[in-house]
């Protein structure tokens, strides 16, 4: 079965004509205005818009409901169905007990429900705390209503359909009752507003494809551009890496030669530039390797102890791929400590 449907189909509470002073409040009240209305309202807390028919066979069909429902309670099987507040499902307004057509007035006519007030919902109304009153229904694929659920409907202050009965009229009875816009109406509103203040898209008036595609296109640039400053960051850092690893051999740290030992320090570089490089400073410095350039023989006695520090630093390294920097070198040391002398 479809979902349900709540639309704002509400009463006005506001009283300001000779009959305000009147103490009682209403004992019945209009559910659904006669005719097709288009309305926008919700399916399980997404906005919907649809065209809706009432007639006497909604009616009928809505009392049909609501009576077996009533025998179910009774019998213990199922809840009573009621009207709540602004369809929180809470507490309840007011107990429905019949539904019936009342015929094609506007005002007067459509399906109107005989009702219980809570204490709650007296108070409400009395006291001018809401001014509509809003239907819950199901309707099937042609906008016809096939029935309803245990919460039938709310005391709200926004409405789906275009006129509905006041609880309280205002002005001359029988007075047509503007209608607020939609709460999924503003809440477009104010999306399109701040869209066209991003500058995202070129018009408040743009229809809600033009709006979705905009989005679109907005988060595929600015996806883009992410990608090109993340590339942008990783090549400066591997270009400052290679600077590190330069000094370090001018310095005496490395051995030109040993590639292996480049590769490493370039790589501990790229993942932890601050270890590293207080790791790498921390390699003694041999005067003869400050003077020797690419292409030199490493088997020099200082080249072969600078060689065999960096092998020894890359089998700690292979054998620790989760340690620090300062752990390798530190485990290094303490392993082969005359090669570190």
């Amino acid at each position: 079965m479809p979902e349900a449907i709540k639309a704002a189909l509400s009463t006005e509470l506001v009283i300001n004509h000779q009959s305000s002073a009147m103490t009682e409040v209403p004992q019945e009240l209009q559910y659904m205005p006669p005719g097709t209305h288009r309305i926008n309202a919700s399916r399980e807390g997404k906005p919907v818009a649809l065209d809706v028919t009432v007639d006497a066979v909604t009616a009928e069909t809505l009392n049909t409901f609501l009576q077996n429902q009533l025998t179910k309670s009774t019998e213990g099987i199922d809840d009573r169905p009621f009207f709540d507040f602004n369809h929180e499902d809470r507490e309840a307004a007011a107990w429905p007990t019949e539904f019936y057509w009342a015929g094609d007035d506007p005002k007067t006519g459509g399906v109107r429900a005989k009702i219980e007030w809570s204490g709650a919902g007296q108070s409400a109304v009395k006291e001018k705390t809401f001014r509509r009153f809003s239907p819950t229904f199901i309707p099937d694929d042609q906008g016809k209503v096939i029935g309803s659920e245990t919460n039938m409907g709310g005391l709200v202050n926004r409405a789906a359909f275009k006129s509905i009965q006041s609880l309280f009229a205002k002005g001359n009875p029988g007075s047509q009752v503007s209608e607020p816009a939609s709460s999924v109406s503003v809440s477009i509103m104010k999306i399109t507003a701040k869209l066209h203040a991003l500058k995202i898209i070129d018009s408040v008036e743009a229809s809600e494809d033009v709006m979705a595609q905009a989005i679109e296109d907005k988060f595929t640039e600015l996806e883009t551009e992410n990608r090109e400053l993340k590339n942008r960051i990783e090549d400066a850092i591997k270009a400052r890496a290679t600077s590190q690893v330069e000094a370090a051999l001018k310095a005496g740290r490395l051995a030109p030669a040993d590639t292996d030992a480049k590769a490493f320090w370039q790589e501990a570089l790229i993942r932890d530039e601050a270890k590293a490089v207080k790791a790498l400073e921390a390699l003694p410095i041999n005067p003869v390797l400050a003077k020797v350039t690419e292409g030199d023989d490493p088997k020099n006695g200082l080249l072969d102890k600078m060689h065999l520090q960096q092998k020894k630093l890359a089998e700690v390294r292979a054998a620790n791929p989760q340690a620090d920097f300062q752990t390798v070198f530190a485990k290094a040391q303490s392993e082969s400590p005359d090669l570190f002398r």
